[in-house]
Formats: structure tokens, sequence, C-alpha cells
């Protein structure tokens, strides 16, 4: 039996100023501080009434988190507009102590009514679940065990990406994804014992560049969609995996697109599809099987608007995922069944003039185990 219990709390404070100058000018800057306490603690005690230390750790740790930036905007004339900024983190936390700078970009010439150019960079920070950074080992079964990992650091990511807009209907885009010390769960086969350990460990680094094209199109009043393809070169590298190092790369497609089919002339009836399919691809020392989705709506609005009736199929075709390890001395698989099939119903009818409240979500990814 096991018994686990976590205890955050969290401060976080902003505050901004933006400035619009003469000449198409703005400014803009800000500080935001972020303030955490984490108690948490686990206990694992044996069929024999002893507390199995492997499985019993607790953690009282404060975490600091500084962000402070500036920027500026510039609209050169009606065809060219610039915006740009700075910031520098700072993350301090039992074990790091580290300040790390992350600049944006964005540049938009609108050539013409037929052409649009787009060049973006942007860059951030992506920390670990509070729970994955403890020492414990939970045994989920008698084969299976999570490992915390209190050395984890936090991700880097800093994307590029240029854009070439046609007619507003055909976009095609190169990108590159950096992720320096970039963090994920990935399943080990000790060489001592019958047992899988999974552990959330930072890669060296995890990149991917590709190429993007996508289109929008339609034929008559009874057929309307879009539709994408992505191919993307992949590149994993990892030395400090357990005694498994790796240095990997794959080259993968990604197909999809949506189609929003009209069935009837006289009401507002339309099937639309959600097709996705990936190639072969990777993730760490994972092989992941090519993948085929399908989602589907079918959906009547009444001529005023106020009723309506959906039938969603989420995942009809019922996809799994099918990964495995086979790097090394490894030889581990896993079928996971997405979500299952799901299907629902629903009867809508619209009041006049009720409009849905937008609330600010609090931020719960690091929350949970």
């Amino acid at each position: 039996t096991s018994g686990s219990e976590q205890t955050i709390n969290k401060w976080m404070f902003t505050a901004d100023q933006t400035h619009s100058l003469a000449h198409g000018w703005g400014l803009s800057y800000g500080v935001k501080g972020q303030f955490t306490s984490n108690k948490s603690y686990q206990t694992t005690i044996g069929k024999d009434g002893t507390i199995l230390p492997d499985g019993t750790s607790s953690v009282d740790n404060n975490e600091r988190i500084w962000n402070i930036y500036a920027g500026f905007s510039k609209q050169i004339n009606k065809a060219i507009s610039l915006e740009a900024s700075v910031a520098a983190e700072q993350y301090h936390s039992p074990v790091w102590d580290k300040w790390r700078v992350y600049p944006t970009l964005n540049a938009l010439w609108n050539v013409n009514d037929n052409h649009l150019l787009n060049l973006s960079f942007s860059s951030d920070s992506e920390y670990p679940s509070y729970w994955s950074t403890m020492s414990n080992v939970f045994y989920s079964s008698t084969y299976t065990e999570i490992h915390g990992n209190p050395d984890l650091k936090p991700c880097s990511y800093y994307n590029l990406n240029l854009m070439w807009q046609i007619k507003r209907r055909y976009t095609l885009m190169a990108f590159a994804n950096l992720k320096p010390d970039y963090f994920v769960q990935l399943p080990y086969q000790t060489t001592d014992r019958m047992a899988v350990i999974m552990k959330e460990t930072n890669f060296d680094y995890s990149n991917s560049f590709g190429l993007q094209a996508s289109a929008i199109f339609s034929a008559g009043k009874w057929l309307n969609g879009n539709v994408f393809a992505v191919g993307t070169y992949k590149h994993d590298k990892s030395s400090h995996f357990f005694d498994l190092p790796f240095n990997r790369k794959k080259l993968s497609v990604r197909l999809g697109g949506t189609a929003s089919v009209k069935l009837c002339s006289t009401q507002d009836l339309r099937l639309i599809l959600n097709p996705f399919y990936q190639t072969k691809a990777i993730q760490g020392v994972y092989d992941i099987s090519p993948i085929f989705s399908m989602n589907a709506k079918l959906q009547w609005s009444s001529h005023d608007g106020r009723w309506g009736l959906r039938l969603n199929g989420n995942n009809i075709f019922n996809n799994r995922f099918d990964t495995r390890s086979v790097q090394g001395n490894q030889d581990y698989r896993m079928k996971v069944n997405y979500n299952w099939s799901s299907f629902t119903f629903a009867i809508i009818y619209k009041f006049g003039g009720y409009k849905e409240k937008t609330v600010k979500e609090v931020d719960t990814s690091r929350m949970g185990h």
C-alpha cells in the first residue's frame, strides 16, 4: 500500500506597461515574479507492514522564478510591421540557480493582395511537474516502477518559422524547433532484475526541422475544408540515459485536414470529417508505429440558428498507439488505446443575447502525479 499527498502554494505577480509612441513606434516592458512552496510526501508499506525506503520520501522545497522583459513594435508602412522583445529569466530551486535569455521576433510583410510573408522567432521555458522531481519510487505494478528525478532541469525551446501565404488560400512554411534539455518520461529495462523503470530524464536536445504545406479548398456550396502535409526531420540525443545513451534521427510525415460536406440543399445539415495520419516516428528510445485516426461530426442547425443537433464521434476507428524500444538490450513494447472510441449526442437551444464569459484558468500543468 502507498499513500501520498501534495501541497503546493504558489504566488505570482506581474507588472506590465505599454507606450504608443510617435511615427508608429511602440514600447513595452514588464516583470513577473513567481514563488512556490512544495510540501509533498509519499509512503509505501510492504505486505509485512514495514516501510519501503525507496518508495518513501518527502520534500519541502521553495522555488523562485523572475522574468524581466522589454520590447518594441514598429509599423514601418502599410505593408511592413515589426515586433521584437527579449526576456531574462532566473530560475532558483534547491538544485538549480540559472539565468536564461529568451528573445522573440515577428516580422510581417504584406507584399500585395495575393502574397504575405511572415518571419517569426519565439523562445521560452518549460518546467517539469513538481511530483516528477521527487526522489521516490512509485510501484505501479509488480513489473513497472516510476522513478522521480530530483536533478530534472527546465527545458528551453526556440522556434523559427518562415511562412509564405498565397492568395489567402495556400500556405508554405519552413520551420526549426530546438529544445535543449528537453525532458520526457521514457522506459528502461534493468539488467539485474525483471523490472522496467519509467523515469523523466533530460536529453542533450530534441531538435526538429521541416516543411509544411496547407490549402483551403471549396467546391460550390456543398463542400469546403482544408488539408495539410508536414514533413519533419527529428534528431533526439541523450548522453546520460542510464547506460544506454542514444543519438537517433528520423524523417516522418503527417497528413490531415477537415472536410465539411453539406448534405441537404434546404437544411443546414453537415457532415464534418477530421482525418489524421502519421508515418513512423521516434521519441527518445521509442519507435512509434504509423498512426491513423478519424473524428467525425454530424450537425444540423435551424434556420434562425437557435436550435441545433450534434452527433460527435471521436477516434471512431479506435486508433491505438503502438510503441516499442529495442535499443541496445531493450525489448519493451506498449500498446495504448487512446481515449478509446466515444460518441456523444447533444441537443442545443440558444437563448437570445447570451454570451459565454471568458475566465482565465489557473495553470495546473505542473500539478498532479
